[in-house]
């Protein structure tokens, strides 16, 4: 008699690398890739950076799940410890794949650690399995998760090494702060090494204890390659900004950590800004007075300077809640006037015009815009600069702010001229315009924004950016035609239009042309028809 045998699936791991082989692997050079990007992200049409979606949804409140919806990850974990275990392990993790637990995990773990049935050894050798074995991220994240309901010191190098990939830091970071006597030196030593959401998290978490944690709160502690302004507050009030500026004389690194501080402060957006910070007057008088006596000072500190000229000079509105709350008017007239005064030397136009000379992105930018808010013109410099390298992005967002129009038809005949428009109108599609290969889409979309303004100018530009796969650039060039007289279209904008309204993919831009063809209905039918007669 044969007996048939039901082949089970292999697991999901099997013959994958695990994520913290494959961070370990990479050293000191760890980037926000993950070999299980692919099938994470597959069907999204938006792929966060590392950390981006954990990172935005611990900042903003979301329903949570109904506390029934909990059973079954509970009866999972006491079967996981059980004697099904090997079984379980394979239910517990394709389970984990198709899920996200990020708003429940909290309660979840509170569950779990009160759950007579579920064995705490054996939950144990099971998170560490999952965190130093897992192939995909949300079985490494539930593993850190789990291990921090334990002692953890013994796998500190665990969880030091998932915690340097900002995917991860998160996870990590709460595991050490629940698991070890010391997890805040353990928080203060990752945070060397990274540079991304993970370090918005930890620097969220860290207790300076020391006096070098302060230090590097104030000094390195609020820059990061997401949004400063995430961590600003946290740096000022950890690190005690305000004692700091009050000394005589402070370091080149403090003045450049403080203009990051206080910039991202004025500068507002998702977090605490400059309003929240009861210590503003003093910190921003004694930044002023540094900034203006130390030669370390540069177009960044200029920047700032206007800025903090620009916010006295506010509206009465936010100054009559502000001189309510932490701020006096003498304050705020002392402070304009010791910008003033700063803002009037003579130093900062030759600074200016060598920072956007300088070839350093950082640097070109707070020059360019110094000298925009100081009415320094640079424009021809930066028209140069353009004709050595045509792909220059900022350049055409800088130039196209000219009031002038002679130059903004220089502008857009040498962008007709040089931008490579054949290869950026190869047909509609669904393409977001990010990374490289889109620079000249990025540039055609600057350039939209100038011809808007310039009736009939730009025909070539327009006719580009309705037949390029980027959506913004069909977008902007919609809102050219928008802004246009329809007697001004022409037959070659007009035959591009309706070619687009044929085969435009987006839902959005489609409907988003037939309201611009009804609204232009007689113009865009008479141009239409001369052009079908002509042809």
């Amino acid at each position: 008699m044969l007996l048939f045998h039901k082949k089970t699936a292999p697991p999901l791991w099997e013959g994958k690398t695990s994520l913290y082989a494959f961070i370990r692997a990479q050293g000191e050079n760890v980037d926000g890739s993950l070999p299980d990007d692919g099938e994470y992200w597959a069907g999204s049409r938006i792929r966060w950076v590392a950390g981006g979606l954990d990172g935005a949804m611990s900042r903003q409140a979301r329903p949570g799940r109904a506390a029934n919806g909990l059973e079954e990850w509970v009866q999972l974990l006491v079967k996981l410890t059980g004697k099904r275990g090997q079984a379980a392990r394979k239910t517990l993790y394709a389970k984990l794949i198709a899920t996200d637990l990020g708003d429940v995990i909290d309660e979840l773990l509170g569950q779990v650690r009160e759950h007579p049935r579920i064995r705490p050894q054996v939950l144990y050798r099971e998170a560490l399995w999952l965190a130093e074995t897992g192939a995909h991220r949300q079985a490494v994240k539930f593993g850190l998760a789990l291990l921090g309901l334990f002692r953890n010191e013994q796998v500190k190098e665990l969880l030091m090494m998932l915690g340097r990939h900002d995917e991860f830091t998160l996870y990590a970071a709460v595991a050490m702060l629940n698991g070890m006597d010391a997890g805040n030196e353990a928080l203060w030593e990752l945070a060397q090494h990274v540079h991304g959401w993970g370090k918005i998290h930890l620097v969220e978490r860290l207790e300076p204890t020391r006096p070098e944690m302060a230090a590097w709160l104030l000094r390195h502690g609020c820059r990061n390659t997401i949004m400063p302004e995430y961590s600003a507050y946290a740096c000022a009030s950890k690190g005690d900004l305000r004692q700091a500026l009050a000394a005589e004389r402070i370091d080149a690194e403090l003045l450049e950590g403080a203009t990051d501080i206080l910039g991202a402060l004025m500068a507002g957006g998702p977090a605490e800004n400059i309003d929240d910070y009861a210590h503003a007057p003093q910190a921003l008088a004694d930044f002023v007075r540094l900034a203006g006596a130390m030669p370390a000072s540069g177009v960044k500190q200029l920047l700032l300077l206007l800025e903090i000229g620009e916010f006295c000079a506010g509206d009465a509105e936010s100054w009559a809640l502000r001189l309510r709350a932490v701020w006096t008017e003498r304050q705020r007239c002392e402070l304009e006037a010791a910008c003033r005064a700063v803002i009037a030397d003579k130093r900062w136009e030759p600074k200016v015009l060598e920072a956007v000379r300088s070839g350093d992105a950082d640097e070109f930018l707070y020059g360019a815009m110094c000298a925009g808010k100081l009415g320094i013109d640079i424009w021809e410099l930066l028209f140069g600069q353009l004709e050595a390298d045509p792909l220059q992005e900022r350049h055409y967002m800088l130039l196209g702010q000219s009031a002038d129009p002679v130059r903004l038809r220089r502008l857009i005949a040498f962008a007709e001229e040089r931008l490579p428009l054949e290869r950026i109108a190869n047909g509609p599609a669904q393409e977001s315009g990010l990374g490289r290969e889109h620079a000249a889409h990025r540039c055609l979309d600057n350039l939209l924004l100038v011809a808007e303004r310039l009736e009939g100018l730009g025909t070539r530009l327009v006719v580009a950016g309705l037949n390029s796969p980027v959506v913004s650039n069909r977008n902007k060039a919609l809102q050219v035609l928008e802004s246009w007289d329809v007697t001004m279209w022409g037959l070659q904008l007009a035959a591009a239009l309706a070619r687009l309204a044929e085969n435009e993919p987006n839902a959005a831009v489609k409907q988003r042309i037939h309201r611009l063809k009804d609204s232009k209905a007689k113009g865009y039918d008479k141009t239409t028809r001369y052009g079908k007669e002509g042809t």
